[in-house]
């Protein structure tokens, strides 16, 4: 039977866009107009060691690479991975609606501008991002922060993925 848990899919779904993020924010290489992502095999073994569910999205978006073709292989891993395969098919199109997964996904970002100068020094592995990511949201401020958008309704900007239905 497959889980009609919303609060589990948000999970796995914001996992996989911070997946998605950290590939875009090491690996990407431009060159004039055209950009490329290119994570080196070591990295991509390990991916495929730790994180076994989230290597073919890695591998699938190595080589030319545009905003459109990154948001298509994440919605399409999100399709393939979560909605009807882990989840009911019910679940997954409701997630990107969902209060939560907006707000996760904000304060993400929020997360990654102000943890930037810091995650630029040096390449770190996505288990090391989750680390830091899991921390700073044991803090006091983050949590206060999150409630409030909680009990305001605001409906922060976040990624979607229409494709899944």
């Amino acid at each position: 039977m497959k889980s009609m848990s919303l609060k589990a899919a948000v999970r796995d779904a914001v996992k996989i866009f911070q997946f998605d993020n950290w590939i875009r924010f090491y690996y990407i290489k431009s060159d004039g107009d055209s950009m490329t992502v290119e994570i080196p095999v070591d990295v991509l073994q390990r991916i495929e060691k730790e994180y076994p569910s989230l290597h073919t999205l890695a591998d699938t978006m190595c080589g030319d690479i545009d905003y459109q073709k990154s948001h298509d292989i994440v919605c399409a891993h999100v399709a393939a991975h979560l909605d009807g395969a882990k989840y009911d098919t019910s679940v997954m199109p409701r997630v990107f609606d969902s209060p939560q997964f907006k707000i996760e996904m904000y304060v993400f970002n929020m997360w990654m501008k102000m943890h930037e100068p810091y995650l630029d020094e040096e390449v770190l592995f996505f288990s090391d991002w989750e680390e830091m990511w899991e921390e700073w949201n044991k803090l006091d401020e983050v949590r206060q922060y999150r409630e409030k958008l909680v009990q305001s309704g605001q409906d922060p900007q976040s990624p979607s993925c229409d494709t899944v239905q």
